[in-house]
């Protein structure tokens, strides 16, 4: 399978250990059938959403791609949303992502 990075607009470095990694970090895994076009993330406590963190890439169906943030990084709500190659989008919201490590698109 696939893997992508992603950093989200709170990059970590790309050398640092799991050890290291922040609770916040998941994996997402995109089993839907679709394209993943765009990936946003954002605080619960935002009105807006974050920026693309797929950027140029996509996530094909049956790829999975990690999301890290800052270590310093201290929120575990955040909410996220997708975009699928056929227009149509996915919101998942409140989702505490200090205790959720892997996010499966289904």
């Amino acid at each position: 399978m696939k893997k992508l990075l992603i950093a989200i607009m709170f990059l970590v470095s790309s050398l640092a250990s799991p050890a290291f990694a922040a609770p916040q970090d998941f994996t997402i895994v995109n089993n839907t059938g679709h394209t993943v076009l765009t990936l946003n993330v954002s605080q619960t406590s935002e009105d807006e959403w974050g920026p693309d963190i797929l950027g140029v890439d996509v996530l094909a169906n049956g790829d999975s791609a990690e999301v890290t943030f800052d270590r310093d990084t201290d929120a575990c709500h955040w909410d996220i949303r997708v975009t699928y190659d056929d227009g149509d989008t996915g919101d998942w919201r409140n989702v505490n992502l200090c205790e959720t490590s892997t996010i499966t698109l289904t």
